[in-house]
């Protein structure tokens, strides 16, 4: 489906962009990351079932967020929360980033959009729930330099949809939480995140 201009708000200020399943459409991701890592499965299970238990939690700020992240997914296992973080940041997120680099590629609809926000003089910013936000971006083979501002949730202390998130996001951007339009591909993070802050939302179906 493509993303226009046309349907942004006349109020709209900021543009926030989710990224995996926005920007690109993350169909057979799972079954990539499965074979470039087949002794891996269970971990990334373990990662998979984390996220879900910290959906929406909000702990203040980066260290806080990932120093949970980490002991949650050692909680009941056999490694421990050093090695969760161990394997999440060289193991992970780097053949997350090798998977998206050669398999997959941003929407057709994402570079026109770009041009007719910045020819609007509206700014962009892309939110991810994921770290490793700049490299994922390169990966696909934009240019981080196209964002006014590029962040992961948890570089923010939580994920979606915490409303706190949107707050220092507008913070950040200096506009209020309202005048920031939200796209992404999931109702119940980038949805509930918008419908949090009372922002206009909008479904990216892929």
């Amino acid at each position: 489906m493509d993303v226009s201009f046309k349907i942004l708000k006349p109020e709209t200020k900021v543009v926030v962009l989710d990224l995996d399943g926005t920007l690109y459409c993350k169909k057979g991701m799972v079954t990539h990351m499965m074979i470039g890592a087949l002794l891996e499965w269970r971990m990334m299970l373990v990662e998979r079932n984390t996220r879900k238990r910290l959906r929406g939690k909000w702990l203040g700020d980066k260290e806080a967020f990932y120093r949970a992240y980490f002991e949650t997914m050692a909680q009941g296992h056999l490694f421990s929360a050093n090695y969760a973080k161990w394997w999440y940041n060289t193991r992970y997120m780097p053949l997350m980033v090798k998977v998206i680099k050669q398999h997959f590629r941003p929407a057709t609809w994402v570079m026109p959009f770009i041009e007719q926000c910045r020819q609007l003089g509206i700014r962009l910013v892309v939110l991810s729930d994921y770290g490793h936000t700049t490299e994922k971006l390169e990966a696909l083979g934009l240019d981080p330099a196209l964002f006014d501002y590029v962040v992961s949730a948890p570089e923010l202390g939580g994920l979606k949809p915490a409303s706190q998130l949107m707050a220092r996001v507008a913070a950040h951007m200096g506009v209020l939480p309202h005048q920031c339009f939200i796209i992404g591909d999931r109702q119940d993070t980038d949805g509930l995140l918008a419908q949090s802050v009372n922002a206009p939302f909008y479904l990216v179906k892929q």
